[in-house]
C-alpha cells in the first residue's frame, strides 16, 4: 500500500526535482515554495484558493473553515482529536481554583470554626476581617479570641496598646496601635524572634508561601482596576475571531475593566460562570491545529509551546499578541485556562536563565544527545562537531550558526561547555523568537511582566492554570514501586504525608515530580511519560541523607530509605519547596 500511495500522481501544480546531493525535493509551482515531504492530493471537500493580496489558502466546505497550511492525513486527525475533547474540556471550566476555602475549617483552624452567622473574609491586600451576618457588622478582631489573650499558652501579655493577629495564612504578627504600625516581631522582652526577612521585609519563611505572593500580586490588580465593564458579545461558532477582534480593538488598559461577556443568542447574565466558561473556551479554540499557533510539547506531554511553523498564518504575530493579553486578562480578573505551557516557556515569561535540564521535558532525544556530548571525550571518540546546527522546518532545512564562523569552528574539550550554553539557548528559541515577543508585548500592556518575579515557574502554573482536587486514592492505586512494596514504611509514611497535604502542596508535589499539576481528565491512571503511559513511580534510591529527586520524562520519585517519618517529611518537604528546576541530580 505505501509503494502505490507513492506512485499516486503529484497534486496539479507540482513537480519533483533532485538537489545536488541527489535527495527528492518537490516545487509548489502554484505558491513557489519547495518542500522535503511528497504533497498529497486534498482531501475530499477541500479547495485551494487565493486572498485578493495572491496569499494561498484552503477551504474545508465540510466543516466551512479555512486554514493557512495545506491539509493532509496527519493533519485532519489532529483536527478530529481537537474536536473530540471539546466536551470534556468544558466540563472541567469548574474544577479548577485557588485556595477556594477562605476560611478555614474546622479541622485545619486550630481555633475551631467560627460562632454561627460568621463569616472571614480577605481584603484585596490581604488583610483579614470578620463579617457578623446577624447584625451586619464588621470588624478586624476574631470572634473566637475577643476579649482573650491571645497568647494561648500562658505567654506574658503583650505591651500596652499592642494586639496579637494571624494572617490568612497563618503567619502571627502583632499591631501597635500606640503608633499604628504592624511587625512580625514580638515585642515582648526576650521574645524569640521570626528569624531572617526576606526582601520584602517579612519573614522568608511567610514571603516563600505562595499564598502570600498570590495576595501581593491580587493587591497590585485590585489597586489598578477601572471602574465600569468591557462587554464582549460572540459567537460560539466563531469564537476566537470574534474575541480576537474585539480585545484588540481595544487599548490594552481598557482590559483591566471587569469583564461582562455574552454569547450570542442566549440568555444569561454574566456574574463570573459565563467570563469563566468563555476563558475556558477561547484558550481551547488556541490549541485548533488549523490556527498552527501552539503545539503539543512532544507526542506524551500536553503542555504548550508555540508552533515554529506558525508563519505559515500571515497574521499570526498578531494572534499571539492577542494571546498575550489574553492570558494577562485571565491572571488579572482570577480566571483559569485550559490547558498549561511547557515549563520552559513559564521561565522565560520571567526572563529566567535556561538550563539543558529545561530541554528533557520537551526533547528527550536532544537532550540525552546533551548529556552524551558533556560526559564523553569528543577527542578520544573522533567526533567531527561544529559550533553550527540544522533544524528541518516543513520539509526545509535550516543552518544556523551558534556563533559568528561557528561553521569552521570545531568543538573540542575546551570550548564544549560554550558550545552547550550556545546549543542550549538555541533548541529552546528556535523559529520562536518572534512569536514570543509578539506574546510578551501583548501580555506586558495588561500585566507588567515585573508583577510576575514575586512568583517561580511552577507558581506562575497554578495561578495560570488553576488547582484541581487531587483524587489521593486514585493517585495511590496508580502508584507502582521499585525496590519498594506497598507495605514498605517509608511508603506508608510517604502518602500518610501526603492525606496530610493541602492542595498546594499536593499540586506542588505533581509539579516536582511529573513536571505539572495537572492531572489527566481520565486520573492518575492516564499519565503519560516520555515513551508514553507511565505510571507514578517511587524508586528506592540513595541514603538516608540525600534529598529525593525527580524524573520528570519517567514521573519518577527516588526516595531514600529515611529513618522516621519526622525525616522523611523534612527531606521531601526540603525538595519541593526549596529546590530550582526539575531534577537534582
Amino acid at each position: 500500500q505505501g509503494s502505490a500511495a507513492a506512485e499516486e500522481p503529484l497534486p496539479p501544480g507540482w513537480e519533483m526535482r533532485f538537489d545536488s546531493y541527489g535527495r527528492k525535493y518537490y516545487v509548489d509551482h502554484n505558491t513557489r515554495s519547495t518542500t522535503w515531504e511528497r504533497p498529497q492530493p486534498l482531501p475530499p471537500g477541500w479547495e485551494m484558493r487565493r486572498d485578493p493580496r495572491g496569499r494561498v489558502y484552503y477551504v474545508d466546505h465540510n466543516t466551512r473553515q479555512t486554514t493557512w497550511q495545506r491539509p493532509n492525513s496527519h493533519r485532519l486527525q489532529q483536527m478530529a482529536n481537537w474536536q473530540g475533547e471539546r466536551a470534556r474540556v468544558m466540563q472541567m471550566k469548574n474544577q479548577r481554583f485557588l485556595f477556594p476555602d477562605q476560611q478555614r475549617t474546622a479541622e485545619d483552624d486550630p481555633l475551631g470554626p467560627l460562632p454561627e452567622g460568621w463569616e472571614k473574609r480577605v481584603e484585596p491586600n490581604g488583610r483579614v476581617y470578620f463579617v457578623n451576618h446577624k447584625n451586619r457588622t464588621t470588624q478586624w478582631e476574631d470572634p473566637r479570641t475577643q476579649g482573650q489573650l491571645q497568647g494561648q499558652l500562658q505567654e506574658e501579655p503583650l505591651p500596652n496598646g499592642w494586639e496579637m493577629r494571624f494572617t490568612d495564612a497563618g503567619a502571627r504578627y502583632f499591631v501597635d496601635h500606640n503608633t499604628r504600625t504592624t511587625t512580625f516581631d514580638d515585642p515582648r522582652p526576650g521574645a524569640s524572634k521570626q528569624g531572617t526577612k526576606g526582601v520584602y521585609g517579612v519573614p522568608a519563611q511567610y514571603e516563600r508561601s505562595f499564598r502570600w505572593k498570590l495576595n501581593q500580586f491580587r493587591y497590585l490588580c485590585q489597586s489598578n482596576a477601572l471602574p465600569s465593564h468591557n462587554k464582549l458579545t460572540v459567537s460560539r461558532q466563531t469564537l476566537f475571531e470574534d474575541s480576537f477582534h474585539q480585545l484588540m480593538r481595544l487599548p490594552a488598559y481598557e482590559l483591566r475593566r471587569r469583564l461582562y461577556i455574552i454569547f450570542k443568542g442566549e440568555e444569561g447574565l454574566d456574574y463570573g460562570g459565563v467570563s469563566r466558561e468563555w476563558f475556558f473556551a477561547v484558550s481551547h479554540e488556541v490549541l485548533n491545529p488549523m490556527y498552527c499557533l501552539f503545539e503539543y510539547a512532544n507526542k506524551n506531554n500536553y503542555s504548550l509551546q508555540i508552533n515554529p511553523a506558525s508563519y505559515v498564518n500571515p497574521d499570526h504575530l498578531h494572534y499571539f499578541k492577542f494571546i498575550g493579553r489574553f492570558i494577562a486578562m485571565a491572571m488579572y480578573h482570577g480566571k483559569f485556562i485550559y490547558s498549561g505551557f511547557t515549563m520552559p516557556f513559564y521561565k522565560r515569561m520571567l526572563n529566567r536563565k535556561l538550563t539543558m535540564k529545561d530541554i528533557e521535558s520537551i526533547d528527550p532525544e536532544f537532550y540525552n544527545s546533551l548529556i552524551w556530548i558533556r560526559d564523553n571525550n569528543l577527542e578520544e571518540c573522533g567526533l567531527e562537531m561544529f559550533f553550527s546546527v540544522d533544524f528541518e522546518l516543513l520539509g526545509e532545512i535550516k543552518p544556523h550558526e551558534l556563533k559568528p564562523g561557528g561553521a569552521e569552528i570545531m568543538v573540542n574539550e575546551e570550548n564544549k561547555e560554550e558550545y552547550l550554553e550556545l546549543v542550549t539557548e538555541w533548541r529552546m528559541t528556535r523559529g520562536i523568537e518572534e512569536q514570543t515577543k509578539s506574546f510578551l508585548d501583548g501580555f506586558n500592556e495588561v500585566v507588567p511582566l515585573e508583577w510576575l518575579q514575586y512568583f517561580d515557574e511552577r507558581e506562575l502554573e497554578l495561578i495560570i492554570c488553576g488547582m484541581q482536587n487531587i483524587d489521593v486514592e486514585d493517585w495511590q492505586k496508580n502508584t507502582i514501586y521499585r525496590h519498594y512494596t506497598k507495605t514498605s514504611k517509608q511508603v506508608q509514611w510517604f502518602w500518610t504525608y501526603v492525606k496530610s497535604m493541602d492542595n498546594e502542596t499536593r499540586s506542588r508535589l505533581l509539579q516536582f515530580v511529573c513536571g505539572t499539576c495537572r492531572v489527566p481528565v481520565g486520573g492518575f491512571g492516564e499519565l503519560m511519560g516520555s515513551n508514553g503511559p507511565q505510571r507514578f513511580c517511587i524508586e528506592k534510591v540513595g541514603k538516608d541523607s540525600w534529598l529525593p529527586r525527580s524524573h520528570t520524562c519517567f514521573n519518577r520519585l527516588d526516595l531514600p530509605p529515611y529513618k522516621s517519618y519526622e525525616q522523611l517529611v523534612e527531606k521531601l518537604k526540603f525538595a519541593i519547596e526549596e529546590t530550582e528546576g526539575f531534577g537534582q541530580e
